[in-house]
């Protein structure tokens, strides 16, 4: 039978495809367009690295923050889950999967990656592995502050390998009507 005109099998998998004038297009849909604008990006570079990525996320769940805070928090916790799996030499452990869901007047975040190596903690956050010090290491500080910022919680757990990043936000009450 002909393949002529079907994507390859590994197109049909992949959440990015290139177009005949060499553009991406996005199937990032979650419902918020700030969201699918940093998934996006995030995924591209994931792309571009070898990253393998998974992403189930409805972006309605975060409608209630500030685009700007938004892309922030989940652009910072991408760049350190990226940054982390850079690391690891063996490409079928450079993942990252995302999941973000509204349950019960609740948003949670959940962001995991396999990391080389434990990150060591200073005052419950995981101190930066980048080499100059003094340019980087707010992103931890940055993601703590937005969480606050919105009344959220957060933690941390390292489990045979795999750094998962939780974050729990009370979804206000104008934004949770009619939404589970």
């Amino acid at each position: 039978s002909s393949r002529r005109g079907r994507p390859s099998e590994k197109a049909a998998f992949h959440p990015l495809r290139r177009t005949r004038h060499g553009y991406f297009d996005s199937k990032i849909k979650t419902g918020n367009q700030a969201l699918d604008t940093i998934l996006t990006g995030s995924i591209l570079t994931c792309d571009e690295n070898h990253i393998q990525w998974t992403c189930m996320a409805d972006g309605t769940a975060l409608e209630f923050m500030d685009a700007f805070e938004l892309c922030r928090l989940i652009g910072n916790t991408l760049d350190n889950a990226i940054e982390s799996v850079l690391r690891i030499d063996e490409e079928e452990k450079r993942f990252i999967a995302v999941n973000i869901w509204r349950r019960d007047g609740l948003s949670f975040i959940k962001i995991s990656n396999y990391c080389a190596e434990n990150p060591v903690f200073e005052n419950g956050i995981p101190l930066s592995t980048k080499l100059n010090k003094s340019e980087h290491g707010y992103g931890m500080q940055s993601i703590k502050a937005i969480i606050e910022q919105y009344g959220g919680h957060w933690g941390i757990n390292i489990e045979d390998g795999i750094f998962t990043l939780s974050i729990m936000f009370p979804v206000p009450q104008k934004a949770s009507i009619g939404a589970q």
